[in-house]
């Protein structure tokens, strides 16, 4: 049975008579992958042809070009990918250990080949181990610039994950002028995320009556807060939920915690300049049973919005 070069050999390429690098030489090799920096990935097809059916074609046509069992070279496929990307590429086709590149960049231009390449499932691997990084690869500081990647790249998942990240910072002008160049987001794509955004407040302020009305909110129940809604929940968390539903950047367990401190302390409009000792000592179980409940809700209407970005329909 072949096998695959060890990690030594990967990490020091190989020159052949034409100085064409060599980055990966399999046992047995019956196809060359040639990137578009011209390096070599010398493989067995049947590795290639079972992950891909772009490529399966591709290989197909040079195969009946040549001849390899005939003494002839070995039939060469040739990539529009660099080497880098390629070889992250075939890490999570061959047995080898995965790697995923360094930089965002191309970490987002590795999801988008294997897309192009129908590798269905090596793009869930791919996206498990994107998922198992630490910190996230998609976090608050570098949303916008995944937003515009995950566009350039048609990536429609990522696109969403990031959209909803945005939702974070109220989304205005002045801050996108703070973290991220206009001129990197095409316009179409900066209307498409301002679209979401309005969508997603549209959709929180519409049923967000309902919602304190619902029995949903049984778990808010507070009979010994001092200051009780008409819903029969604590006031304090129906004026969150309202200013929350017009701002969703509030949607934010910090901003939760602060507008429980305000109450307890006597400090918001709720308490009458008085605290409220029944809220100030909430066990931390009921308070993050509060938080569950707020998220439920906040979560099923960005899911509805979130379904129409990813089908093209906002």
């Amino acid at each position: 049975m072949a096998t695959i070069p060890t990690k030594k050999t990967l990490s020091m390429p190989l020159r052949d008579k034409s100085s064409t690098k060599v980055v990966i030489k399999y046992p047995d090799a019956d196809i060359i992958l040639r990137s578009s920096d011209s390096s070599d990935f010398r493989l067995q097809k049947l590795f290639i042809t079972k992950s891909s059916s772009p490529l399966n074609g591709r290989i197909q046509a040079a195969s009946s070009l040549s001849d390899a069992n005939s003494g002839k070279p070995l039939p060469v496929v040739h990539l529009s990918e660099g080497s880098r990307i390629l070889y992250s590429l075939l890490t999570f086709v061959l047995p080898l250990s995965p790697a995923l590149p360094s930089t965002l960049e191309e970490t987002m231009e590795l999801l988008s080949v294997a897309q192009k390449y129908e590798m269905s499932h090596v793009l869930v691997h791919i996206r498990g181990s994107v998922a198992l990084k630490n910190p996230p690869l998609i976090n608050k500081t570098n949303a916008l610039r995944v937003y515009s990647l995950a566009q350039k790249y048609g990536l429609r998942r990522e696109t969403v994950q990031a959209a909803r990240i945005t939702l974070k910072p109220t989304l205005t002008i002045e801050n996108l002028q703070d973290r991220l160049s206009l001129d990197l987001i095409p316009g179409d794509h900066l209307h498409e995320l301002w679209k979401y955004h309005q969508r997603v407040q549209a959709n929180l302020v519409k049923n967000v009556n309902e919602f304190v009305g619902s029995g949903a909110c049984t778990a808010l129940k507070g009979v010994g807060c001092v200051n009780i809604s008409s819903f029969k929940i604590p006031k304090w968390i129906e004026e969150y939920i309202v200013s929350m539903a017009s701002t969703p950047s509030m949607f934010d367990f910090t901003e939760f915690q602060s507008a429980l401190a305000r109450h307890a302390s006597g400090t918001s409009n709720t308490t009458g300049g008085r605290g409220c000792s029944f809220c100030a000592n909430l066990p931390g179980e009921k308070i993050d049973e509060y938080w569950m409940t707020l998220s439920t809700f906040v979560h099923k209407n960005m899911e509805i919005v979130s379904i129409a970005l990813m089908n093209h329909v906002i």
